[in-house]
């Protein structure tokens, strides 16, 4: 084993991680309720993520200044995190984009899709050898995905399109936050914010509608459950590897479902439910392979 290896596994804390993953998958799905909601009230997806981003800002900075806990605001790897903070704005729209097109649990069962993807861009990006037992399972997983989007054009394309788009930037958001286990989780959280707010804000003046009084609720409940979320999601993968903590996304299509049920009274058809454990099967596939892959690793190593 490696000192880079070693220093990673003693800074790992498996069920700390496992507990920040879950809260973070269900704050998402509450998120997720409040950004359809908002849609359904004709606010456009740019003024929804910048109230995402404004509503938790005020307080992160608050606690940085007067906690003066201002050290948390220089990034270890600013080059890296500029890329997580453009990788993720571009994420962010194109998942509202998506909730405001599809059913919840539709477009979650497809945001699923994100480790899947990650196989596909080690191969192309970082030249990582994926064998055919990892190729077979991304396509039956897509597969899955041909079902949920129903080959019938009962389900709308442009969502379908805009949520394999936020499936494929959460693959690559994954292997960058791994990459910033060093990084406080406040400071990368906080810069995603900041981006969140600034690129947002410059559509603003052109899409921005006065809030009713349950909009601005709705438009308070997205920006602390999404706020916290992006800290608990960046903890999970600081103090878990990607293979424990991204599997608990499985638990954020229980809670949409649930809430398509209960708000829009949405019942989804067996193609969600059939897709979905496709993809899920895939997924734990994927991962089986990948840790079978690295304990031959361990192995060889001298």
């Amino acid at each position: 084993m490696n000192k880079h290896s070693a220093t990673t596994e003693s800074q790992d804390n498996i069920m700390l991680g496992a507990a920040y993953a879950a809260a973070a998958f269900f704050l998402l799905a509450l998120m997720g309720a409040c950004v359809k909601l908002l849609s359904d009230a004709n606010h456009h997806v740019m003024e929804i993520a910048f109230y995402r981003n404004l509503v938790p800002f005020l307080p992160m900075i608050a606690y940085a200044v007067l906690w003066r806990k201002t050290e948390l605001l220089i990034p270890k790897n600013p080059p890296l995190l500029a890329l997580r903070v453009a990788i993720g704005i571009t994420g962010l729209i194109a998942t509202f984009s998506a909730l405001a097109s599809l059913p919840m649990s539709d477009a979650t069962v497809i945001f699923m899709t994100s480790n899947l993807i990650i196989p596909i861009l080690a191969y192309f990006i970082l030249k990582e050898h994926v064998g055919p037992h990892r190729w077979i399972a991304i396509a039956a997983g897509f597969i899955g995905v041909i079902m949920v989007a129903g080959p019938t054009g009962q389900v709308n394309l442009t969502g379908v399109l805009y949520a394999l788009a936020a499936a494929g930037l959460q693959a690559s958001i994954q292997i960058i936050l791994r990459r910033l286990k060093n990084e406080n989780a406040f400071t990368v959280t906080f810069y995603f914010i900041s981006g969140g707010i600034i690129i947002p804000g410059l559509f603003m003046p052109w899409v921005a509608e006065i809030p009713t009084q349950r909009d601005i609720l709705l438009f308070l409940g997205v920006g602390i459950s999404g706020g916290f979320a992006q800290y608990c999601l960046t903890s999970a993968y600081k103090y878990a590897p990607a293979s424990i903590a991204a599997p608990f996304n499985y638990t954020g299509l229980l809670w949409a479902t649930g809430l398509d049920v209960l708000i829009w009274k949405h019942i989804p058809g067996w193609p969600v439910f059939v897709g979905g454990a496709i993809i899920i099967a895939a997924k734990l596939y994927i991962l089986h392979r990948e840790a079978l892959r690295k304990n031959k690793d361990k192995k060889t190593q001298p």
